[in-house]
């Protein structure tokens, strides 16, 4: 098992933030990280075995479920059978994580709080950061504005298409700004292979999403400022050392699910 892992880091008017909590994302050469509550996984439970041996601290997970539910966890088994796609925490012996595959993985840290923490955002949870943050400012009056956030690697707008429906959707609630028109006989870029559009769209028209500009958009409508926060420019469909439910079941393989977490190493 391989554990050359993506590491992304949190920024604080533009530079790197010092003695902040470590970003973290599997690559397809560790296999999938797939979880469910009553499903075993001995791939990933190697994995998160062999971390927790290298650092001494403990994964709490959360069965995804595409929603926009964040937990509030203090111990390591306050999120035992819970079904949610977030994680927030002042307890450093934490390793909250989640799982993607093509999803956006967005990791977030108040050096003033102390809080960190991750969330899973695909599309229809696209705005759970802002529950996420407020749910800080709930809980440790953490201020949205005092955050550093990584948007981690995903399906980018080179690949990610989608009808009508959803682009409306997206404008109408993240801004223009997220999708534009396809071009005239545009595709799923995927790396420069180029993979079919399988949308049925009832003649209607395709649009490109940019989910990193739908999750700007809310974090700007929370008063983070540009200095403070990391965009990877990373597509998880176009660069096969991720794994990608878009390209990876687009040429009949099983696509491979990664664990991103977050490590508060201070």
């Amino acid at each position: 098992m391989q554990t050359e892992l993506k590491e992304l880091n949190f920024l604080e008017k533009g530079k790197i933030l010092p003695d902040s909590p470590k970003c973290y994302l599997s690559l397809l050469a560790d296999g999938s990280m797939r979880f469910r509550w009553n499903e075993k996984n001995q791939n990933r439970e190697n994995f998160i075995q062999k971390i927790q041996n290298q650092n001494g601290k403990i994964f709490v997970p959360v069965e995804l479920n595409h929603t926009k539910d964040v937990f509030d966890v203090k111990n390591a088994d306050d999120t035992n059978e819970k079904v949610g796609d977030g994680i927030i925490t002042t307890n450093k012996n934490l390793i909250p994580c989640v799982t993607v595959a093509d999803c956006v993985p967005i990791y977030f840290f108040d050096r003033k709080s102390g809080v960190f923490g991750i969330v899973h955002s695909g599309w229809k949870g696209t705005g759970i950061i802002e529950k996420a943050l407020l749910l800080a400012n709930k809980y440790y009056n953490s201020l949205p504005s005092d955050f550093s956030v990584v948007i981690g690697p995903h399906i980018n707008e080179c690949c990610y298409i989608v009808n009508e429906e959803r682009a409306l959707y997206f404008a109408q609630n993240f801004g223009n700004e997220c999708v534009v028109p396809l071009e005239a006989d545009g595709s799923c870029y995927c790396g420069g292979r180029g993979l079919p559009i399988t949308w049925n769209n009832g003649g209607g028209n395709l649009y490109r999403l940019s989910l990193s500009k739908a999750n700007l958009f809310v974090l700007k409508k929370l008063g983070l400022k540009d200095e403070n926060i990391f965009v990877s420019k990373d597509c998880t469909c176009c660069d096969e050392l991720y794994g990608s439910n878009r390209r990876q079941t687009a040429f009949g393989q099983e696509f491979c699910v990664q664990i991103a977490y977050i490590v508060n190493e201070l």
